[in-house]
């Protein structure tokens, strides 16, 4: 007669398994699940690569001098060009571990209650995973505390290991400080011009005022080749004001379907401001006063908006670190088994000139 612990070992492999057929799900609700994230993926900025040491992201600073007009036996400029270069960003790690003891296993004996308990451990890994995510694109951290004004955002860290970080916010690609002397996949932007973004401190005090300077930070990033901001992403404050502001004869709702389809997946609303998708989140910070809604350091007093150009801007994940499951295993010295799901990737930027941040918004614009 088999030994009651007999059971339990055959359990290991089932854990595995059943975890490993739920990846694809739990991947794809995490993307889903993080605004930011579901647009870019929408927009085929989500893009899967094959590892490397780190990721590449091909650049182009200056234009071709040779373009010229002509005239018949004119001669043609045939300086040879250069104008490219490269940003590396590193790769960063998100882990979440998932375990199970003997103890929770017998307490729950029989096949569907094992996997019933297992599902549910999965499902807070997922939600865990999605708002870590989250907070590591959107949010980032401040570096310099609350203390004065535009402070430096840069990745989060880990709790275990602070030298490990997160992949590059939002707040740190598309900076309050444009000529802030920070390398941003390995370019210095206080060194380099063609390395900064827009960033433009709103005086607004009225909805009149507040969508003028929404516009001239839209027309900002607009300027040169490659097209407009696709994406604003602001706090809720800040959205309630563009909706508040809006005319009942304005044309603000997304009509894009495949656009809208995917921000309500991922529990957003979406308001159009000319040729970009409005939308809101919890954590974004308030850039202007070093205000870090994750992490409950100062009070966000004012708005800030970010303009988004996804063709300027792509989120690299590794092909086989997708929230991929590694096998439930019993250490030696302890009766459960763990296994853990592993994101790898990189939050990266191509052009910062057509990326942009309007900040300091009031927070009382009633009319």
């Amino acid at each position: 007669m088999a030994i009651p612990s007999s059971l339990t070992d055959e359990y290991g492999p089932l854990l595995t398994a059943t975890a490993r057929n739920l990846q694809p799900r739990i991947a794809d609700n995490i993307t889903k699940g993080n605004k930011y994230l579901a647009f870019m993926d929408a927009k085929g900025r989500l893009r899967f690569e094959d590892g490397g040491e780190r990721v590449q992201i091909a650049l182009m600073h200056a234009q071709n001098t040779t373009a010229d007009i002509v005239d018949g036996y004119d001669q043609i400029d045939t300086t040879p060009q250069g104008g490219f270069t490269s940003a590396f960003f590193d790769w960063r790690q998100i882990v979440v571990s998932v375990s199970i003891s003997r103890k929770e296993e017998r307490q729950n004996s029989g096949k569907h209650k094992l996997l019933n308990l297992f599902q549910m451990k999965m499902d807070q890994a997922e939600a865990s995973a999605k708002e870590l995510l989250n907070n590591c694109l959107v949010s980032g951290r401040i570096t310099s505390g609350a203390t004065g004004n535009l402070g430096q955002f840069d990745a989060r860290v880990g709790k275990l290991n602070t030298s490990a970080k997160g992949p590059d916010p939002i707040p740190a690609l598309i900076d309050s400080t444009p000529a802030r002397s920070v390398s941003i996949g390995n370019i210095n932007g206080a060194t380099y011009s063609f390395w900064r973004n827009n960033a433009t401190d709103s005086a607004a005090t009225t909805f009149a005022g507040y969508k003028q300077d929404l516009n001239g930070m839209y027309n900002d990033c607009a300027k040169g080749v490659g097209g407009n901001p696709d994406l604003m992403l602001g706090d809720q404050v800040a959205w309630e004001q563009y909706f508040n502001s809006l005319q009942s004869q304005e044309r603000f709702a997304t009509t894009e379907q495949s656009i809208f389809d995917v921000l309500q997946g991922a529990g957003a609303e979406s308001l159009k401001f000319r040729g970009a998708h409005f939308i809101w989140d919890e954590v974004v910070p308030d850039v202007k006063t070093n205000a870090d809604v994750v992490d409950g350091i100062g009070t966000v007093t004012l708005s800030t908006v970010n303009f988004i150009n996804s063709s300027a801007m792509e989120v690299i994940v590794d092909r086989e670190s997708n929230w991929d499951m590694s096998p439930m295993i019993q250490p030696e010295n302890q009766r459960a088994r763990t296994g853990n799901m592993i994101w790898m990737g990189a939050n990266t930027i191509n052009n910062r000139r057509k990326c942009g941040v309007l900040m300091g918004i009031s927070q009382s614009i009633v009319a």
